[in-house]
């Protein structure tokens, strides 16, 4: 949760307290209701009242619609494995970290680049590639999907679902790469 949504948090927090603290006093007799009534009708404070409650409701959902990157709630950032003496869990940044090693030494491959979440039957790996000039484009795709999945299954001994690879755009011609450029 960055700053902005802890400073939002902490807002919908003070004006929930504020709210919960008058209802208490208004329950508990100390207020009575017709004062509270008349003094939220009157000019000055009738304003107050609707802007506290829209900066409320705006607030509240807001964090009603939330959902975290990271933490409770939200989906898993680690595999669990069992292990003989309790869980295992590698992180998705690990297991990204293993998929952009093994892509980057495809020859063919100027940068390679991925991202790893969660699916049904195992995790789902998602490349971004660029690719040198006059290379098979299919055939390295292909390449990049058999290569990755295999060394992160291997290397992780996690479950690889599915590698989908993006092909974004052609390297600069001007950059000397790892293709074959035999005469």
């Amino acid at each position: 949760m960055n700053f902005g949504d802890r400073f939002l948090l902490f807002l919908l927090s003070l004006v929930g307290l504020v709210l919960g603290v008058l209802l208490a006093l208004l329950g508990a007799g100390v207020i009575s209701v017709t004062w509270a009534a008349s003094a939220i009708t009157a000019e000055p404070w009738n304003v107050v009242c609707l802007v506290v409650g829209a900066v409320g409701a705006l607030l509240s959902i807001r964090f009603l619609f939330y959902r975290s990157r990271r933490g409770s709630g939200g989906p898993a950032e680690a595999v669990l494995l069992p292990g003989d003496h309790g869980q295992i869990r590698i992180s998705y940044e690990t297991l990204r970290q293993l998929a952009n090693r093994r892509g980057s030494q495809l020859k063919g491959a100027e940068s390679f680049d991925s991202r790893v979440r969660q699916g049904h039957d195992g995790i789902l790996i998602a490349c971004r590639m660029q690719v040198l000039p006059d290379v098979d484009i299919a055939a390295l795709s292909r390449e990049a999907q058999a290569a990755v999945k295999e060394y992160v299954e291997r290397t992780a001994g996690v479950k690889v679902e599915r590698v989908i690879v993006h092909v974004t755009e052609l390297a600069p011609n001007g950059r000397v790469g790892k293709a074959w450029t035999g005469a």
